[in-house]
């Protein structure tokens, strides 16, 4: 190993993490569980995924912004193909989330869409530049996807 790989190294261990290195990274689960987080309280796509994908809930940025085809300035849509506005579009996945990786039902685990808002997927954490969700968002996207990812657009 040369010089300046070893302080590379070394800056790495002394950190601690990548999120020090790059913050767009985001904090990863230790651990992963496909679990419902509460069972006894149903998530609808419709009330409770699409106001946080189209940013209606307050303190949460939402992605329809970049991931529509339609409208607002259709970055993410141009860079990855992701439509999100509609759940049939999302499902449909994008170049590089094909259909069966965007949203797994029943293993939010496994779900990219999860893996994106955690920071724990390939390149940037979603919504590009943050402010990020919070866990308790979070959670209800994969609660949704734990309960089959059933639902529809009204």
């Amino acid at each position: 190993m040369k010089g300046g790989q070893l302080a590379i190294v070394i800056a790495f261990l002394a950190l601690g993490s990548c999120k020090e290195l790059d913050p767009e990274t985001g904090d990863l689960r230790a651990t992963c569980s496909d679990a419902d987080s509460n069972p006894a309280v149903a998530v609808d796509f419709a009330r409770d995924i699409r106001p946080l994908i189209d940013g209606d809930v307050d303190g949460t940025r939402g992605c329809i912004g970049c991931h529509s085809s339609t409208s607002g300035s259709m970055e993410g849509f141009v860079a990855t193909g992701l439509d999100l506005s509609k759940l049939q579009a999302l499902r449909q996945g994008g170049r590089s989330t094909p259909p069966n990786l965007i949203v797994v039902p029943g293993k939010p685990c496994d779900s990219a869409i999860v893996q994106k808002l955690e920071g724990t997927f390939t390149g940037a954490r979603m919504p590009r530049g943050g402010p990020f969700w919070d866990a308790t968002k979070i959670q209800l996207v994969r609660d949704w996807i734990a309960e089959g990812a059933a639902g529809a657009d009204e």
